[in-house]
């Protein structure tokens, strides 16, 4: 594993304080604030260094663009169809992890995302 440089932990710490799964450009915006010498290919890059080493998830949400998440707890998302806000979802979903084999299929991850409308755009 590579060592975390000064931008690898500014990225990283970045996202640890996020609670709105943010676009590697969003992560690029906020860093950019505090920093002038960091290009968008060293935060998407690093973004994808921090997923593989297993420091925060990639998000699959069949969104334009990749959304990170640094909460590593098991979780689901709620998501609105409306405004594109996405919370967390802390409740336990009953879903049996311990199967080990679905009709041949190794179960790795579950990943479970509610789509909706948030309260805002339910009373808009």
């Amino acid at each position: 594993m590579k060592s975390l440089t000064r931008h690898r932990k500014m990225i990283l710490e970045n996202m640890q304080y996020r609670t709105d799964h943010p676009t590697a450009k969003m992560v690029f915006d906020s860093i950019k604030m505090n920093t002038y010498k960091i290009s968008f290919a060293t935060v998407y890059n690093t973004l994808e260094y921090l997923v593989n080493c297993g420091m925060i998830k990639k998000l699959d949400i069949n969104s334009q663009s990749a959304r990170y998440d640094a909460n590593l707890s098991e979780h689901s998302h709620l998501i609105c169809k409306s405004c594109g806000n996405m919370m967390d979802y802390i409740e336990p979903i009953p879903i049996d992890t311990s199967i080990p084999n679905l009709n041949g299929f190794i179960v790795e991850d579950i990943s479970v995302t509610f789509r909706g409308l948030c309260q805002d755009c339910v009373h808009n």
